[in-house]
């Protein structure tokens, strides 16, 4: 059943529409599969800017230079069609992975299965082709050990297993942070039912022998964490980006969900799943499932890019609670899903399915519609003309790296790396602020690409010493007059 699961979230993943939106639903995936191809092609990893002019030469944090090493192999090997195929497998593994997790702990064949499809529904809209995707398979592995913990009482795989998936998990993406909330959240969670059981010398013992395991690996993994081409600089970066109001509003992905939209649909179910289990069922929850899932219904409700993770992390939680009362008909329902289960392995079916999925290519290509391809080939066939410094588009800069290695661009999808008061100056030029000509000099911007509705173009095309060179129903080029 956990193997029919997987290839069918595969092939979904790699069938259109989903490919495409993969890779072209921003700039980022472009942008990764550039800076991870520079490191090959450099045999070394990106520590100061090479693909902007603005801020060339500074010093660059790489926080996720091995999943982007991991893309751009797979693009050398099949195009964008290659990272399509990573982040495929990435994202069938996660949700397979959870499905086995929810039966390992004697769950429901019906509730496991049911629990993991709401939870991959309320997941999807983040199944992109970007670093994130490790993230997901590395919260189900991180979690399915502190279960497997707390169930059999073992520190020594504790010990050993959590260490070494910080130790990838710190160089795939910055993500590794939410391993650490949730192990913060089972090490609060043992001194409360420490707490409460100190009436009770032998239940005190074991929860003492909890509390100093969770404290030993919390610290395991804080030191393992440290091994990563910028050390403890890499902690003091994240939280610093966290920490600013202004860059986090700036990206859509850290703004709550708005239930108005379509694709919210997903996280609604998985909250109405939540509120009806705990309400209609009420399992007695442990405090760390409760911490659990209060803290990460919050962040999930605080900022959308966390749904996913609220999903992976309390999956287990109500799929334990919907077992305990499981009704006559879901126990008869499950009968055939179970003989199902242990009769169809498929392996080699499978096996055979999922090669001629991933290995034949097929064609995938940055949407005409929707980006300015058809402007980059202008400028390409055109290189006399533009000459000196571009100002982009901020969504575009990440395809620009790929679409136009030969120009540096103004601005790409590194949001971190480029800073609040840079991006402060782009919004000058973009909502025609006061100093918006002052800025676009001070960067001496030649020439720009910028979609066809924007101001900026409006005001260029007042301007005497401005000129629009380029239009079409996308994106519109203006150049400066020589």
């Amino acid at each position: 059943m956990t193997q029919w699961l997987w290839i069918v979230i595969l092939l979904i993943l790699l069938a259109q529409p989903w490919r495409t939106m993969m890779v072209a639903s921003d700039g980022d995936t472009c942008m990764h599969w550039r800076v991870g191809e520079w490191m090959l092609q450099h045999h070394q990893i990106l520590r100061r800017d090479v693909f902007s002019y603005t801020r060339l030469d500074q010093p660059f944090i790489s926080k996720e230079w091995l999943s982007e090493i991991i893309f751009a192999e797979a693009g050398r090997w099949a195009g964008l069609y290659g990272l399509a195929v990573v982040a495929a497998l990435l994202i069938a593994t996660t949700f397979a992975w959870l499905h086995r997790q929810l039966l390992r702990e004697g769950n429901d064949y019906a509730v496991a299965i049911f629990v993991t499809l709401i939870a991959a529904w309320a997941a999807c809209t983040h199944w992109l082709a970007r670093p994130h995707a490790f993230t997901f398979l590395l919260a189900v592995l991180w979690v399915n050990e502190l279960r497997c913990y707390e169930k059999k009482a073992s520190a020594r795989r504790l010990y050993v297993v959590l260490p070494v998936l910080t130790l990838l998990w710190v160089n795939l993406h910055g993500g590794y942070l939410a391993g650490f909330v949730t192990l913060g959240i089972y090490w609060w969670g043992a001194i409360i039912e420490w707490a409460l059981a100190r009436n009770s010398p032998p239940q005190a013992i074991i929860l003492r022998r909890k509390l100093r395991a969770f404290t030993v690996v919390l610290a395991l993994c804080g030191v393992v964490s440290l091994i990563n081409p910028n050390g403890y600089k890499l902690h003091l970066h994240n939280l610093q980006f966290l920490h600013s109001t202004y860059l986090t509003n700036w990206l859509a992905e850290y703004g709550s969900p708005d239930f108005h939209a379509a694709d919210s649909l997903g996280f609604l179910m998985w909250l109405g799943l939540m509120f009806l289990t705990l309400t209609l069922t009420r399992p007695r929850l442990s405090p760390t499932s409760g911490l659990m899932l209060l803290v990460w219904t919050y962040f999930a409700l605080y900022a959308v890019r966390n749904i996913p993770l609220c999903a992976i992390f309390t999956a287990p939680i109500i799929a334990a609670a919907l077992t305990e009362s499981a009704t006559p008909l879901v126990k008869r329902i499950s009968n055939p899903l179970r003989e199902i289960h242990r009769v169809s392995h498929g392996g080699p079916l499978l096996a055979m399915i999922a090669v001629f999925a991933i290995v034949i290519p097929r064609p995938l290509h940055i949407p005409v519609k929707n980006w300015p391809v058809e402007a980059v080939e202008y400028i390409k066939s055109h290189p006399d003309q533009f000459q000196g410094n571009m100002f982009n588009e901020y969504v575009w800069g990440g395809y620009l790296l790929i679409a136009l290695p030969d120009h540096r661009v103004f601005i790409d999808g590194r949001t971190d790396f480029y800073g609040e008061s840079f991006l402060r100056q782009y919004d000058e030029i973009s909502t025609l602020n006061t100093n918006w000509l002052e800025t676009l000099q001070q960067y001496d911007v030649q020439w720009t690409l910028l979609p066809k509705d924007r101001r900026l173009n409006s005001a260029l095309g007042l301007m005497p010493n401005w000129e629009r060179v380029y239009s079409n129903q996308v994106a519109t080029i203006f150049r400066k007059a020589q």
